[in-house]
């Protein structure tokens, strides 16, 4: 650790605040998570442990094993390392108080008390047992219940894999881990556990929780691992006079000394809790019943401890060894007279403990035969118990909320008041159970579904009372509630929530792609109000006079009547290509120099007459496309080709005499001469 003021730091990352525990290997303390920003409990390893590498290697086993079970009843780790010589642990703080705490300021809970505990530590067990982890060390000290009401199972630094050897060479072969008072008889035998190991020490905590006190105590930790082997726990109904028979019956499943005689599995303890809770049959004493039913001294010797010192082994008279000397005829009974006076003592016995017992018979069946059901409605359940138990009856109390009836008073009973019963029969008293205190959750900063859904399982609801303008808390979410988080309550309460209308804050709309004046009306209306100041910009993708966006941007939280930025397309410089194909070149120097583009004209030849004469028949720069201006776009123009002209040569006609003109000579000189 370094010093940081009046704090200590470690690992430069945690400031350290205060001590809030000590283990049996390490200090707890609050501190705050510089990076996060958050509240975090670290566990420091003690300087004398810091040198053994077993305890070290423990101590990150721990965190590895946490680190690794991710459940809303198992305490997170975040980080762990070392700072110099010290090792530490980062773990999730949770402010309230342990078990142990709870149960040494109450004395005791009550049996719907201790199972809501159980409930929550059953599902961190099923959790980490899926995950292959046996805890092996449960107990009050290591189950912490938070201000919020939530229970979470803390403390995994002797938690082992399970299929992992008996210590990975941490410890010496057979050496027992965990605490005697809560270990299973397993465990105390030195034995592998496995997650029934931990549901016997949820008995022990569900046993203590409810009688103040631990099955077994000693003055040393051997006496009490001998007792967890080899005694019987006082029964619950002993110490706890009103204990429902069905809780009794699920700790007295979970404390089988045989794991096979426990229940398989952590679920099936939270079905069975959550039966006893909604006042159906148990399982674990539908089991007791039946096992009764078939075999009883099977049943019983199966929640009984085995003995195994020979000095508490029962012992039995054995037969003398007869002499092989014959005694003197004179000094014995003829053995076949002994027979029969050993006989008829028999017969004589016999017959006396038969009138006895007929005589016990009939006066018990007269007793019977007068014993009457006293009436308990209508009295508490503490009292009605007391007055069957007293009446020679055992009562078996179901819990079955009811309107109208007080807590804990018993409105029906069965069989009904003044019938003949026998001695010993079960009376049912249905009364309406005290509902078990809830912790109200804080709710605020939430919207209504969220705490409703927060509340609704825990039996509570919100009802919203009042709105109240804040600059803080978005509209819509929840600003205050009475009765405040961590307070304890009647399920079925109703929590009044404030609402947070908002501080005027609206968020912008989206009104990318309007035109400019429809995004302006829109936010310079209602419920906006904004003053809207327009701002052109250039756009290759938006039209101009469409708006490109807002500042503060499109979707950001704002106060009512806030000045915004709306900034519209000017459009872009660049021109869009025309399509100049089809058109005739005399219109092309002026289509092109509207635009401020020019041409390069290249002349194909066409047949002659051809209607593509004169005319444009490419161009390089497709339509649409943008240009810069003074861009020169390369066209091919057709021009018709020349015709062909054919001149025809016609020879004389010499059988006809050429016409001799006057004063001539005749027509043959001149032809002649012309030859």
């Amino acid at each position: 650790m370094s010093s940081s003021g009046n704090r200590s730091v470690v690992n430069d990352r945690y400031e350290i605040e205060r001590r809030i525990g000590r283990g049996g290997m390490a200090d707890v303390f609050l501190a705050r998570d510089l990076l996060l920003d958050r509240p975090v409990a670290i566990k420091v390893l003690f300087p004398e442990f810091a040198t053994d590498p077993a305890f070290v290697e423990r101590f990150r086993r721990e965190a590895q094993a946490a680190a690794n079970l991710t459940h809303p009843n198992i305490v997170a780790v975040y980080d762990w390392g070392r700072a110099g010589t010290t090792y530490f642990m980062a773990m999730e703080y949770v402010p309230g108080r342990t078990l142990a705490d709870v149960l040494k300021s109450n004395g005791r809970l009550t049996a719907h008390q201790a199972s809501t505990v159980a409930l929550e530590v059953a599902a961190a067990l099923a959790f980490a047992h899926h995950s292959g982890v046996v805890h092996r060390d449960i107990k009050p000290a290591n189950i912490l219940i938070g201000d919020n009401g939530q229970m979470k199972v803390a403390d995994f630094g002797i938690a082992r894999a399970l299929g992992s050897s008996v210590e990975a060479n941490l410890t010496q072969a057979g050496a027992v881990m965990g605490t005697a008072t809560y270990f299973s008889p397993e465990q105390a035998q030195g034995g592998q556990p496995d997650p029934r190991s931990d549901l016997y020490s949820l008995g022990v905590v569900l046993y203590e929780m409810v009688a103040g006190r631990p099955p077994f105590s000693g003055d040393t930790p051997v006496s009490i691992a001998y007792k967890q082997v080899h005694d019987t726990p006082p029964p619950l109904r002993g110490l706890v006079a009103d204990l429902p028979r069905p809780f009794e019956a699920i700790v007295a499943r979970l404390l089988a000394k045989s794991p096979d005689s426990r229940y398989p599995t952590a679920e099936s303890v939270r079905d069975d809790l959550r039966r006893f809770r909604e006042g159906k049959p148990v399982e674990a004493l539908e089991i007791a019943k039946g096992a009764r039913a078939e075999a009883p001294t099977e049943a019983l010797a199966a929640t009984m401890a085995v003995p195994t010192d020979p000095e508490n082994v029962p012992t039995r008279a054995m037969p003398r060894q007869m002499s092989v000397d014959q005694p003197p005829v004179e000094d014995v009974l003829p053995r076949r007279a002994g027979w029969f006076l050993l006989a008829s003592v028999i017969v004589a016995v016999a017959l006396v403990l038969g009138g006895i017992g007929l005589y016990r018979a009939l006066t018990d069946e007269q007793v019977a035969a007068s014993l009457t059901v006293p009436d308990v409605t209508g009295s508490s359940l503490r009292e009605a118990t007391t007055t069957l138990i007293d009446a020679g009856l055992n009562p078996v109390p179901r819990p079955t909320p009811r309107d109208g009836v007080g807590d804990d008073v018993v409105y029906a009973q069965q069989p009904a008041p003044e019938t003949p019963v026998e001695r010993g029969t079960e009376i049912v008293v249905t009364y309406n159970p005290a509902p078990v205190p809830v912790t109200v959750p804080t709710v605020i900063g939430v919207d209504l579904d969220t705490a409703n859904e927060a509340l609704t399982a825990r039996g509570l609801r919100a009802v919203v009372v009042d709105l109240a303008e804040s600059a803080e808390v978005p509209e819509g979410l929840i600003l205050s509630q009475v009765p405040a988080a961590g307070v304890e309550v009647r399920p079925g309460e109703t929590i009044e929530v404030v609402l947070s209308s908002g501080a005027n804050q609206v968020v912008i709309p989206n009104v990318r792609g309007q035109m400019a004046q429809d995004a302006s009306a829109l936010l310079t209306g209602d419920p906006y109000g904004f003053t809207v100041t327009p701002v052109e910009e250039p756009s290759e993708t938006v039209a101009a006079g469409a708006v490109i966006g807002t500042e503060p941007a499109i979707g950001n939280t704002v106060p009512r009547g806030e000045s915004i930025v709306l900034v519209v397309s000017s459009g872009t410089d660049r021109i869009a290509m025309p399509s100049l194909v089809g058109a005739d070149e005399l219109d092309v120097d002026e289509i092109l120099g509207d635009l401020g583009l020019f041409a390069d004209i290249t002349y194909v030849t066409v047949p002659f007459e051809s209607p593509d004469a004169g005319i444009v028949l490419s161009q390089s720069i497709a339509p649409t496309v943008l240009v810069d201006p003074g861009t020169v776009v390369r066209l091919r123009v057709g021009v018709a080709a020349v015709p062909t002209t054919t001149t025809t040569t016609l020879a004389p006609d010499t059988t006809l005499a050429p016409e001799v003109p006057d004063g001539g000579g005749d027509a043959t000189t001149s032809a002649s001469a012309a030859g």
